[in-house]
């Protein structure tokens, strides 16, 4: 189960991100802006997110799972595919709205299985396998992507039948989405953890905004914090590629190799994090999740405020790696305390809610803020740096103060979780 998930969330991330290796070309055939663009890569993806992230976590808490995941892949597959497909900006947007309301499927409905599945000492763990997808995703995407806007120039001058001539572009994402339609099917290839019949008794009648009230101290700089350091996350993740083509001159063939050693070696260190927060929630720290993410940030904020200002390609990968490995793949911390605070019968729903919040504000801001800083603040494309450099500056502090604001009502949550157990006890 846990491995169709990973292959499913890898794919997912394939499908996210490749579209920004392609900005200029898309730029150039189309006549978009960089706010365009932005635009296209984070709000017409981050708000679908956002809308279907509630909606596909509450059909997680009272639907089957893998039908909810299922709908859900084929939607984003067939989405991403036929982006290739799109003449102009409105038929791009449309797309990948259609991207970004298939993924709201995935996570909610994998959290609430994992959780199922594994037991409580092993489940950041379990998250942290899941969440490798995220890097494992970014990887391919900038390998496979890179290799598949090469192999589409070999293509470029074919006439295909009904569409006629395409773009590299076009058929590079035509390549990379479409098989997911197929992928999608993995998903009965496991039975599906059974569910306490009142926990759907619950669900149907779930007070969740008493919850989301009742626990609004440890919620509400949760999100903030974890929001915050989306947008830097999603913003590096958008722009890495085109500011690595502005600023020292490399095409995919040069810097997708080199950004996808960086996203494996993120994923390969998400277990090694997972592991150290199991080992230290095991030994009493109840909140090790965020407590242990805090210090990363706090590690990590420096680096931030130097890495774009560094002028060596091989210097600021080495920079740019360190944070990636380090601290801005944060998902699994989030998932994990969420999964521990929040009631089996609001799980999905409160992290749909959450994962649409931070997707909103992270992949719907991050990018198009960057992009608004470009050309508007500096009015010069060739100063993205300066942009991605004000976005870490400002966002990455937030989000440890947020979250370190969030360790005291976390801990009161669970107090009150643990008096309501040995009351029913």
């Amino acid at each position: 189960m846990l491995a169709v998930l990973l292959t499913l969330y890898t794919l997912s991330f394939v499908d996210r991100i490749v579209i920004s290796m392609l900005v200029d070309p898309i730029k150039q055939t189309l006549g978009l802006s960089d706010v365009e663009m932005g635009i296209i890569i984070g709000p017409a993806f981050g708000v679908a997110y956002c809308i279907f992230g509630y909606v596909f976590g509450l059909a997680a808490d009272r639907l089957s799972r893998r039908k909810v995941i299922y709908g859900g892949v084929t939607l984003w597959s067939l989405s991403a595919g036929l982006t290739g497909f799109a003449g102009s900006f409105i038929g791009l947007l449309g797309f990948r709205v259609g991207v970004g309301a298939g993924e709201a499927a995935l996570t909610p409905a994998a959290y609430s299985l994992i959780t199922d599945r594994f037991p409580h000492r092993r489940l950041t763990t379990a998250m942290a396998i899941y969440q490798m997808g995220a890097k494992l995703g970014a990887s391919i995407a900038f390998a496979v992507g890179g290799i598949s806007i090469a192999f589409a120039t070999t293509l470029q001058h074919q006439h295909w039948p009904v569409v006629g001539a395409m773009e590299p572009w076009q058929i590079a994402l035509g390549l990379t989405g479409l098989p997911g339609a197929a992928l999608a099917l993995l998903v009965y290839t496991f039975h599906e953890p059974v569910r306490d019949a009142t926990i759907k008794e619950k669900a149907d009648r779930a007070p969740l905004l008493q919850f989301m009230r009742a626990e609004r101290q440890a919620l509400l700089p949760m999100a903030i914090g974890f929001a915050s350091i989306a947008i830097t996350m999603y913003s590096l993740t958008s722009w890495t590629p085109t500011y690595m083509s502005r600023q020292f001159d490399w095409h995919p063939a040069q810097y997708g190799p080199a950004l996808s050693v960086i996203s494996l070696l993120g994923a390969g260190s998400m277990i090694v994090k997972g592991m150290i927060v199991d080992w230290l929630y095991g030994r009493g720290i109840r909140d090790a999740h965020l407590r242990f993410f805090t210090w990363l940030l706090a590690a990590t904020t420096p680096l931030g405020a130097v890495a774009f200002f560094i002028r060596d390609p091989w210097v600021f990968l080495v920079v740019y790696a360190i944070m990636q490995v380090v601290a801005l793949q944060f998902v699994v911390f989030m998932g994990a305390t969420l999964q521990l605070l929040v009631p089996p019968e609001l799980r999905g729903q409160i992290t749909g809610l959450f994962l649409g919040f931070f997707t909103l504000l992270g992949l719907g801001a991050g990018p198009t803020f960057t992009a608004l800083l470009t050309d508007y603040l500096f009015r010069d494309e060739a100063k993205l740096g300066y942009s991605l450099a004000v976005t870490t500056c400002l966002t990455i502090p937030l989000a440890w103060l947020s979250l370190r604001a969030a360790l005291a009502p976390v801990n009161a949550a669970f107090d009150r979780r643990d008096a309501a157990a040995g009351s029913v006890t």
